[in-house]
């Protein structure tokens, strides 16, 4: 833009100022040679192009008009002609030696028409220092504005390069991609490091980071920088044009399975697709759906195996447990039947009740193991929540009398139900108020309350025991822990198991020196018609 104001409109005007001024002034002894001249200039400058004789062409057709008009003025079209070759020229050498070369014609020409004194001579050193300065001030320009395009060629680089492995980001790609298609048709392939984040936990992100640009490299060495690309964090994506689509497989896939092989630590799966005539969009949403469904595979074979992991695991808890809480009966019985023996079974009678309630007491916890195990929930019915606070209130309410604690119920104004296993919910009520019992060595309060919040129906049961520590509440509902002398360990963990197996939960809400508060909440059922 600046070049055409000052070469196709500044640089005319010029001439044509310098033309009238010469035949006004009376300077010029042939006019119309002048503005021929003038124009030559003109056309020298905008027309020809910048080769060697050329220039020379363009200089010899200044001297000329400058001879011919006769006037100093002309120096403006020298210092126009220098900032033309100075734009153009990459040797700053041959910049300086233009200077001079036209500062000193223009001085040459003007000793033809002008005195020759000392002022003269000094103004022509003044010229070409002048001149100097003039190619040492556009160098720097230059120079600066050479900066600022290399700064903005990398710039603009990294913005269409992954900073990591230097490939093609996800947008230059897709660009590519289009470009590749306007071509022909095409094939596309994406590759997907899984569980990346760990390796970075397990290698530190150093070794996934070497992994990627290792495989970033062989990418780039098969298939070229220009059709690869670091599609996401943990995905590369290939694109390649292709003639024959199973020549392309038999010889692209070989190359994917081995750089596969080489970065075992990084488990990679990849899924590819022809374009075919579909648009990139299309091809990118087919690799995608594979690549889906594959991950979809993966996921569901490692849930499995978590599963089936923390299933074992349980089990061999559970039989750990079983195991301890067995010994211990075993032990008792085996020591009286030793006992009996050493005394030819004489006094049997006197380890008879010990021995049978021993034997109970496995059976016992066989039976709670059993029922721990495999709960059944097979009377599901819509039941209303206080029929079975009545229910369990009438099993334990004689007991909760002999002990002397007060008992305080507080019902809702109308029934809540639930779809339940009644007889389930009144065992797990039955052992709460059994533990509320135990948990109170004088005589204290259990208290009731049911309530409705939202979506779930909810049981407060509180006593005004000791309460429990962080620790005891922490470990509560585990299996075969217990705090009481003669205690399976088992009935929480039940209770806690029904509870969850009718989609609600159990928990302690409160705990304190002056008691505990248990809470039970289970969806809430629509009402029975006609109650």
């Amino acid at each position: 833009m600046a070049n055409s104001i000052l070469f196709k409109i500044l640089l005319p005007v010029l001439l044509g100022i310098i033309s009238f001024s010469s035949i006004y002034l009376e300077r010029t002894d042939h006019p119309l040679f002048m503005i021929a001249a003038g124009i030559a200039v003109f056309l020298s400058i905008n027309l020809m192009r910048n080769s060697t004789k050329q220039i020379y062409l363009q200089i010899a057709c200044l001297i000329v008009f400058h001879w011919l008009s006769e006037l100093n003025w002309c120096l403006t079209l020298y210092i126009i002609e220098l900032i033309r070759l100075l734009t153009r020229s990459e040797d700053m050498k041959r910049s300086y030696y233009h200077a001079l070369l036209l500062m000193g014609l223009y001085s040459v020409v003007r000793y033809t028409y002008a005195e020759l004194n000392d002022y003269s001579i000094l103004v022509t050193l003044s010229d070409m220092a002048s001149s100097l300065v003039l190619v040492a001030m556009i160098w720097i320009i230059k120079s600066k504005q050479k900066e600022k395009d290399d700064l903005q060629k990398k710039n603009d680089e990294l913005l269409k390069r992954d900073v990591l492995t230097g490939l093609l980001n996800y947008h230059e790609f897709r660009h590519e991609l289009n470009r590749i298609k306007e071509n022909g048709e095409y094939g596309l392939i994406i590759l997907n490091c899984q569980d990346l984040r760990v390796v970075n936990n397990q290698y530190g992100f150093e070794k996934a980071n070497n992994g990627l640009k290792d495989i970033a490299r062989q990418l780039t060495a098969h298939f070229g920088s220009s059709s690869v690309s670091r599609y996401g964090g943990s995905e590369f994506a290939i694109a390649m044009e292709f003639a024959d689509q199973q020549a392309t497989e038999d010889d692209v896939m070989p190359i994917i399975e081995t750089i596969i092989e080489q970065s075992s630590h990084l488990d990679i799966i990849y899924a590819y697709a022809f374009s075919n005539g579909r648009t990139p969009n299309e091809t990118i949403e087919d690799v995608e759906n594979q690549l889906f469904l594959q991950k979809k595979e993966v996921w569901l074979k490692r849930d499995e195996h978590f599963f089936r992991s923390d299933k074992l695991k349980v089990i061999g808890e559970l039989a750990a447990g079983m195991a301890h809480e067995i010994r211990n009966p075993l032990t008792t019985i085996k020591g009286f039947l030793q006992l009996a023996y050493q005394h030819d079974y004489k006094d049997i009678h006197k380890y008879h009740p010990m021995i049978m309630d021993e034997i109970t007491r496995v059976s016992e916890l066989t039976s709670e193991f059993l029922q721990f195990s495999k709960p059944n929930l097979s009377q599901m019915k819509t039941e209303a929540i206080r029929s079975c606070v009545d229910r369990a209130l009438s099993i334990m309410g004689t007991e909760i009398e002999r002990e002397g604690h007060e008992l305080i119920v507080d019902y809702p104004e109308h029934p809540l139900y639930v779809r339940i296993d009644k007889d389930k919910i009144v065992q797990v009520l039955v052992n709460l108020f059994k533990n509320a019992i135990d948990a109170m060595d004088d005589i204290g309060r259990i208290g009731v309350k049911i309530y409705g919040m939202e979506n779930g129906v909810f049981i407060e049961l509180s006593d005004t025991g000791k309460g429990m520590s962080e620790d005891t509440k922490a470990k509560l509902f585990e299996p075969f822990y217990t705090t009481k002398a003669q205690g399976t360990g088992l009935g929480l963990s039940i209770s806690h198991k029904i509870v969850q197996d009718h989609g609600g939960r159990m928990e302690v809400t409160a705990t304190s020196p002056a008691g505990t508060v248990f809470t039970i909440m289970l969806p809430a059922a629509a009402p029975i018609e006609n109650e």
